[in-house]
């Protein structure tokens, strides 16, 4: 990885480079970050990417579902937005030079190689899971909880016990927020809408 330009303020021109990773697998990272990016596209009026940084080959089945096409395409365009497949390497290069405004980066399960690149980005979002079967993987020592406190990464959550959430929140740092519930990642309701704003 590392083809990140180092994060900076200075440039308005830039596009805005927002990390998405998951406290462990099945945390909603991919399903967040397709809302993420539908809100910015047609909710703000903003060119966005997505890029797909991991190896779940979500973005090829969802990208032929939604276009019907039958061949594993390189780039899908989705109600405006672009999303790019198995795209780790000279993809995210390419997009820098185009006149995206927004490039999300959906990395998967948070690993030590995607704490570095996570550096790099403008935003972070971290998805954890409130579920029992998945406490597991949730607890693991500086796997997440200092990563995020120190270098100011949004948590959300979308699945599992609210009370434990609030629970977590009340003794433990950084906070979580709820996702709102959403059966359709291509569909923002009015209040993933408002959600968004907040966050966004």
């Amino acid at each position: 990885m590392g083809l990140f330009r180092k994060k900076t303020d200075s440039a308005a021109q830039e596009p805005r480079i927002i990390g998405t990773a998951g406290a462990g697998r099945g945390t909603g990272t991919t399903h967040f970050t397709v809302l993420a990016a539908n809100y910015l596209c047609s909710g703000c009026g903003r060119k966005t990417a997505v890029l797909e940084w991991n190896r779940h080959g979500d973005f090829a089945r969802f990208g032929s579902a939604c276009t019907g096409l039958s061949a594993v395409e390189s780039r899908y365009r989705i109600q405006g937005v672009d999303f790019y497949p198995d795209s780790a390497g000279g993809i995210l290069a390419d997009c820098l030079h185009m006149d995206y405004e927004e490039i999300l980066v959906d990395f998967g399960e948070l690993e030590e190689k995607v704490c570095e690149e996570l550096l790099r980005c403008h935003r972070v979002f971290l998805t954890v899971s409130f579920t029992e079967w998945q406490t597991g993987a949730f607890w693991k020592p500086e796997s997440w909880e200092e990563r995020a406190a120190k270098n100011g990464w949004q948590c959300l959550a979308a699945f599992g016990s609210e009370e434990s959430r609030l629970r977590w929140n009340k003794r433990r740092r950084p906070a979580v927020r709820r996702i709102p519930f959403s059966v359709d990642a291509f569909t923002v309701t009015g209040p993933m809408m408002e959600f968004m704003r907040t966050i966004l």
